[in-house]
């Protein structure tokens, strides 16, 4: 059975279909890692799905009057579940690197099975070959879309949006409403205070009339006792 595979040339089918894998993984991988670094560094008004979503979530634990002190930590919460489409991004990374397994140990095995069983040195050495320089793609492919540097610039870019700008913002935002709030309270009991003053001036004629009617009540109890003494 090994033997009609390796006459069909299906082992180095094999390397070549995962290269070919490989190489088309990794390019995903880079450009979409490649979009969210780009998108993090203008992450204020990015319309990226899992930036708009780590950015509210932060906004709403802050309105909880919920100190993030480990900012790094969140940020690596949210970059970890990131997926293209719907495989995870480790997943995703984890595939693409066994790629490159596949096809060396494709490679390695067809290349020992040519050698031990059937002897033919020509062929082991053309699946050794072919292996080799499949692997050489891949590390080359992997050297060239460098998704561990977009990760690094994403994680780097979100941290600084959220720990500075972000966390300023909302900072200030917190203050002027405070300020606010402390300026309403005071321009209430101003009105407050200037309601009273008004109802006391309001009553201060009040109580002169009052006393004034009195006095004239007093003055002309006191004309007709006079006058009742004179006439006596």
């Amino acid at each position: 059975m090994f033997e009609i595979l390796l006459n069909q040339n299906v082992c180095m089918y094999v390397m070549i279909v995962c290269g070919c894998i490989g190489l088309t993984g990794r390019a995903v991988m880079s450009s979409y890692l490649a979009r969210l670094a780009k998108a993090a560094e203008r992450m204020g008004t990015t319309r990226k799905k899992p930036l708009m979503e780590m950015r509210r979530r932060y906004e709403d634990i802050t309105s909880l009057d919920v100190n993030i002190h480990d900012t790094a930590a969140f940020v690596d919460k949210y970059i970890d579940r990131l997926k293209i489409g719907f495989i995870p991004i480790n997943v995703w990374n984890g595939f693409v690197k066994n790629m490159g397994v596949a096809a060396a140990g494709t490679g390695i095995f067809a290349a020992a099975y040519q050698y031990y069983v059937v002897g033919d040195g020509v062929e082991t050495l053309k699946m050794l070959g072919c292996g080799l320089a499949t692997c050489i793609v891949l590390v080359a492919a992997h050297n060239q879309w460098n998704c561990e540097w977009h990760m690094r610039t994403l994680r780097d870019s979100a941290r600084n949006y959220l720990g500075n700008s972000l966390a300023n913002r909302l900072k200030k935002e917190e203050e002027k409403q405070t300020t606010k709030q402390d300026t309403v309270e005071a321009m209430a009991a101003c009105s407050e205070t200037d309601e009273n003053d008004r109802i006391k001036r309001k009553a201060k004629p009040a109580r002169k009339a009052q006393r004034s009617d009195k006095s004239d009540y007093d003055a002309l109890l006191d004309g007709i006792m006079k006058k009742m003494l004179a006439d006596g």
